[in-house]
């Protein structure tokens, strides 16, 4: 499986955009250590959870400054599979339409944002 993820030149990392049936991201559970560029979920309505990026331990920014964005994820109800990242996040945090979210349980190891 995929241990590693790099950046665009964009600097994203990981961006999955217009993803309406996606419902896991477990398929990223081999994916550990920093992930040099953001993470942007966009438009994936039937996601409820973020299990399977336990191991990512930090997170870049991209050339727009975010450093986490979800947008458009009514069904997400727990942001925990973040709970591995740790320390200044370059970017910002951003969290757009997410009815169900009703804890930032997970993102408790996130010392600074936007530094």
């Amino acid at each position: 499986g995929i241990t590693a993820i790099g950046s665009d030149t964009d600097g994203q990392g990981i961006g999955l955009y217009e993803v309406p049936a996606l419902e896991s991201v477990s398929g990223l559970r081999g994916v550990a250590g920093a992930l040099p560029g953001s993470l942007i979920i966009d438009s994936a309505e039937k996601l409820a959870s973020l299990d399977g990026l336990g191991g990512i331990t930090a997170i870049g920014s991209d050339t727009d400054g975010q450093g986490i964005g979800l947008y458009e994820v009514p069904a997400l109800e727990s942001v925990s599979g973040l709970r591995g990242v740790a320390g200044a996040l370059p970017g910002s945090l951003i969290i757009d339409s997410a009815e169900k979210l009703a804890s930032l349980d997970g993102l408790g190891g996130i010392t600074a944002i936007g530094s």
